[in-house]
């Protein structure tokens, strides 16, 4: 003879939670025989690790997202056990407890994924007044730091020379002065600039870029305002995008 329920299946109705996964999760829930617990995982799959400890407990896989803890039939003693899984990094510890009271009954738990991190845009440098008239002064007072390199480039019958002379610390901004200088054929324009630091890997510094020609076509004035960075650069490299195509130099 089947033994019954000592209350009715009424108060039995389905109840789901919903729980965020977290690196460690520790959570308890009740079971009722016969009816079972449904856990439901995001991603469209299960666990790659599940192990219950209770051998009276049994569970299997129901489609494709989801897993079904039953509990053998005649088990209406309590009954407690842990379920184990561990789903893509985040590891959950489920104590699973027998009952045959409607209070606390829960069909389903239902993990989501934690939000992710708003991280916000770095901020790109404007060039200030300041720096755009130091720019225009074609490389004015004498500045902090003073660098002096400078690579020619060659395409057909023009060649430049790009150089670097001095990177100028000012409170909360840092601005780097080169200049293109024309050798051989036209100068052309400077379409663009970009800053990178490490010596390995390269990490682009976000900076701003003001030029002004000469009068006689001869020699370009840039400046490249920036944020300093946070650490100490050992190694600069910078690219110059001119009419020959882009034109490096590392420091």
């Amino acid at each position: 003879m089947m033994p019954t329920l000592s209350v009715p299946l009424r108060p039995f109705v389905p109840h789901a939670r919903t729980v965020m996964l977290r690196p460690y999760r520790a959570l308890a829930a009740t079971i009722v025989p016969d009816l079972g617990l449904r856990l439901i995982f995001p991603g469209g799959a299960p666990p790659a690790r599940f192990a219950l400890t209770n051998p009276l407990f049994s569970a299997a896989r129901l489609g494709r997202r989801a897993i079904l803890i039953t509990v053998a039939r005649g088990a209406y003693k309590r009954y407690c056990g842990n379920a184990f899984m561990d789903w893509r990094g985040f590891y959950v510890s489920l104590l699973l407890c027998t009952t045959t009271s409607g209070r606390h009954y829960t069909s389903d738990i239902l993990f989501t994924r934690p939000p992710r991190p708003q991280t916000m845009p770095p901020r790109r440098p404007r060039p200030s007044p300041w720096a755009r008239a130091w720019a225009y002064a074609a490389f004015g007072p004498t500045p902090q730091t003073v660098i002096r390199k400078r690579i020619f480039a060659t395409r057909g019958a023009r060649t430049i020379a790009l150089r670097v002379r001095r990177l100028w610390l000012m409170p909360g901004e840092q601005v780097l002065g080169f200049a293109l200088l024309r050798v051989k054929g036209p100068l052309g324009l400077v379409h663009g600039a970009l800053l990178y630091r490490g010596r390995h890997k390269w990490r682009r510094i976000p900076a701003a870029l003001a030029c002004r020609s000469s009068k006689t076509d001869r020699r370009v004035a840039c400046a490249l305002a920036l944020a300093p960075p946070a650490r100490p650069v050992r190694r600069w490299h910078l690219i110059v995008l001119t009419v020959l195509g882009p034109v490096r130099l590392s420091w």
